[in-house]
């Protein structure tokens, strides 16, 4: 059996647990740790995302995946040594070893420079992490597989015969770092609720702590039109926007594109309808005297049609919520996604209605 390189095995696991296992000889033991990653991330994120799972479950089972992954690590360096010549690991340790610099500099950019005594290209690229911070994430990934690829191109030595195996590490270490922004930015995205608006369906806090945090699934409005009934997370509308409001904002689907919708009394009523509205407290009404700011007079202070792909949305706190009665309907390019589900606090679990 040829020599094998720990730290790119190290390099490998990292990317995807059992990875370095295969690329060191230990098939059967990578395969069976590739298994039970896949099986213990699938049912995870399946308690924690799923409506009917169980979010306490899912993060003792998530904790127990990171175990895996972090122990994988150790034994991928360990089962790529083990069948090693002695004059290989001789040779290997009489130098600034690339793998391990490449590395290095996936856990902060600029370490694995530092490493190879490569001050100049470590010192900007730590002042590049402190530009980047604060920019979209989407560009993380590449930067960070460019940067572990370069340290292993300016480690004085280099016992492979040519870069290959090095690009394909660093495609792969992109890829295996974009997940998380593919996930957060099409798939699924947690929120706080930072006010009062939608309790009891929701309880909300300054405090980020002490709020209800939701899932927003940001996947099935590509496919399928929002309902009567939804919580959604939509950004401001231009009538905010103006009002100075930016963060996204989190209300109930009540009037429907091209519906009539207006207010008698305490009530709502579509196209001359009562609506019934079971999650509201029995002393809540829909008053248009909430409305003391902003545009005046208020949206619905006259009966209204709602504009061909918008939405009136209506918060459940009907007498603490500034919402679609006042500054009007919420056009369906806003939307961000629906919430879904109530993760935190434990105690509070549940799928939302």
């Amino acid at each position: 059996m040829s020599n094998k390189e720990p730290w790119l095995a190290v390099n490998l696991s990292k990317i995807f647990p059992g990875l370095g296992q295969i690329y060191s000889g230990k098939k059967l033991k990578g395969y069976l740790i590739v298994f039970f990653y896949l099986i213990l991330s699938v049912l995870g994120f399946w308690q924690i995302f799923s409506i009917e799972g169980n979010t306490v479950i899912g993060v003792g089972i998530l904790l127990t995946t990171m175990l895996l992954w972090f122990v994988n690590l150790f034994d991928a360096y360990v089962s790529a040594k083990s069948n090693n010549t002695k004059e290989f690991e001789i040779l290997r340790q009489q130098s600034k070893d690339p793998w391990l610099a490449m590395f290095l500099s996936q856990i902060f950019l600029g370490i694995g420079h530092f490493y190879i005594k490569q001050w100049f290209l470590a010192l900007i690229f730590f002042v590049s992490l402190l530009i980047i911070a604060n920019t979209s994430s989407l560009f993380y990934p590449i930067i960070l597989a460019f940067v572990a690829y370069l340290s292993y191109v300016f480690s004085p030595v280099h016992r492979e015969k040519n870069f290959n195996f090095a690009i394909v590490t660093a495609l792969l270490i992109a890829i295996s770092n974009s997940s998380p922004f593919v996930l957060a930015t099409y798939i699924f995205e947690a929120r706080w609720m930072p006010s009062a608006s939608m309790e009891p369906t929701l309880y909300g806090y300054p405090n980020k702590l002490e709020a209800d945090q939701i899932l927003v699934d940001k996947f099935s409005y590509r496919f399928f039109e929002p309902k009567r009934g939804d919580i959604i997370v939509f950004l401001p509308t231009e009538e905010l926007q103006r009002e100075k409001y930016k963060e996204a904002i989190i209300k109930r689907i009540v009037g429907l594109p091209g519906e009539k919708v207006e207010l008698r009394g305490d009530r709502v009523y579509i196209n001359n309808n009562l609506f019934n509205e079971q999650y509201l407290a029995p002393t809540q009404g829909t008053l248009i005297d909430v409305c003391t700011s902003g545009k005046q007079p208020p949206y619905l202070s006259q009966p209204q049609t709602i504009p061909l792909n918008s939405y009136l949305v209506l918060g459940d706190n009907r007498n603490n919520s500034y919402d679609s009665r006042c500054w009007g309907a919420v056009r369906r390019d806003l939307i961000v996604g629906k919430a879904y589900k109530r993760f935190l606090p434990f105690k509070r679990v549940a799928s939302l209605k």
